[in-house]
């Protein structure tokens, strides 16, 4: 089994030949104990790559793809990471829809845009880390998917008058929740819940329609 140098030029390579494939994992410019075992997070995509550091490497990586650990498909992603707000935004007087289709490669995220529609009137700010955050449902609305990467620890408002609508940015992921879906979320029609935060209180939108695609 190879070991840390060896490990060390290979994550080298990837930073430069596939930098979307590393989520988290231990500095290739650092000195390391050759003893210990190396945390590596890849995105939820990058399987192929996951199976050759198992291979290559063995015990001295602790792998996880997406949300789950590789090649085990068992989460390390808590049960919050299922979980999104009960009360609709709608009973507030949020609307939220599609700017224009959506669409996500599986296995991987992206920033778009929605609309978010005031019907009250007073002002109401959204709370976000920058944008509003998401999560993939199926018909039956159970959550089995989302972004599960680093997130900027900020506070971002986005105040949207009374009466008026604005666009506000939203994060999707594909990383599966599920299992039996695989690492990542599936290519087909999906259902998209977006998470919406303001003073009086967390609350979550009608599911909007998302395409995964392969």
């Amino acid at each position: 089994m190879a070991g840390w140098e060896s490990l060390r030029a290979d994550l080298l390579r990837l930073r430069e030949e596939s930098p979307d494939a590393l989520v988290m994992w231990q500095s290739p410019e650092k000195e390391w104990r050759p003893e210990r075992q190396f945390l590596i997070e890849l995105a939820a995509w990058a399987t192929e790559i996951a199976g050759t550091l198992k291979a290559t490497y063995g015990d001295l990586v602790d792998l996880r793809v997406g949300a789950m650990l590789f090649p085990a498909r068992e989460l390390w992603a808590g049960e919050a990471a299922r979980q999104v707000p009960a009360p609709r935004a709608e009973a507030f007087g949020l609307d939220v829809e599609i700017v224009s289709p959506l669409s996500v490669q599986t296995g991987r995220f992206a920033h778009r845009e929605v609309l978010v529609t005031n019907r009250t009137d007073r002002e109401q700010v959204l709370f976000t880390t920058g944008e509003l955050d998401s999560v993939v449902t199926d018909s039956s609305g159970i959550v089995v998917g989302r972004y599960v990467g680093p997130r900027y620890a900020k506070r971002v408002g986005f105040p949207v008058e009374a009466r008026q609508s604005r666009a506000v940015p939203v994060l999707i992921g594909t990383a599966s929740l599920v299992p039996d879906l695989g690492y990542a979320v599936p290519p087909g029609r999906w259902g998209l819940v977006i998470a919406v935060h303001t003073d009086e209180g967390h609350m979550r939108s009608s599911p909007l329609e998302i395409t995964v695609t392969p």
